[in-house]
């Protein structure tokens, strides 16, 4: 079984005037013989893929699968950090992001095509299928056609990840589901993982949220959710958090 280790927890904020942030979530997977990342995040992460990986005793070079749950920038856009790592992703969602034009909102142009510029070098997987021993594929379209989900047994348990087919709590709580191409797609994925998620008492991991849990009838989150925001105003460097628990006498509430 392998070890859940979270590298960076995902957060659900918008940028009203810079274009969404792309907190998303990225997770390793590590027992003897694998070391697998679910997603790859956005360019920013690199460093914090580099000192997440440190603190694991792994470097880059250690990981030997990526698995992507879907083709958004925020989620592949690290595939080729990882020299030694196979990548496997969606057959049918990689045929459908081959389709799109240059510029469409969320498709990260130049991944896509070095995606299909690897050939057989790029496993292509499909729903119901075991990619890796004890991560199992899962269908969840309606974010994008050929959305996937996945199911991993670890040491504390099944780990559900999600993507966005279900972004954060409200998404799992409510079934309505932003940014989607789909609803009707999306509330059946959603409501597919809810079912899952109770009958293995397990943990899902959204695409841009802390892990969450079934709680009674209802769905709630593990741990608290944060993010640290620093910028400079006219009298220098300002820091500031924003979540669901208060770090410091500047943290802004959100539930």
């Amino acid at each position: 079984m392998y070890s859940a280790i979270p590298l960076v927890h995902g957060f659900p904020g918008k940028s009203r005037s810079h274009g969404a942030f792309g907190w998303s979530s990225l997770w390793l997977l590590q027992d003897d013989e694998r070391r697998v990342l679910v997603d790859t995040g956005p360019p920013s992460y690199i460093p914090l893929i580099h000192s997440g990986l440190a603190s694991a005793g792994l470097s880059a070079a250690d990981i030997t699968d990526v698995v992507v749950t879907h083709l958004h920038w925020d989620h592949v856009s690290n595939f080729t950090v990882f020299p030694n790592a196979t990548t496997w992703v969606g057959e049918d969602e990689l045929a459908w992001a081959s389709t799109l034009p240059a510029g469409t909102q969320f498709s990260p142009d130049l991944h896509i095509q070095e995606l299909l510029r690897r050939g057989d070098g790029v496993g292509r997987i499909r729903p119901g299928r075991e990619v890796l021993p004890g991560i199992h594929v899962i269908a969840s379209p309606g974010h994008t056609p050929g959305h996937l989900a996945l199911t991993a047994d670890t040491t504390t348990g099944t780990f559900i990840f999600a993507g966005d087919a279900v972004k954060n709590v409200n998404e799992l709580r409510t079934l309505n589901v932003e940014f989607t191409m789909s609803e009707a797609d999306s509330r059946r994925s959603v409501q597919r993982l809810r079912a899952l998620l109770r009958d293995t008492n397990g943990l899902l991991i959204p695409g841009h949220d802390v892990p969450l849990r079934a709680d009674g009838n209802g769905f709630a989150r593990v741990q608290g959710q944060v993010a640290q925001i620093g910028y400079i105003d006219d009298e220098g460097e300002v820091d500031r958090s924003i979540g669901d628990r208060t770090l410091d006498s500047n943290t802004t509430e959100e539930a």
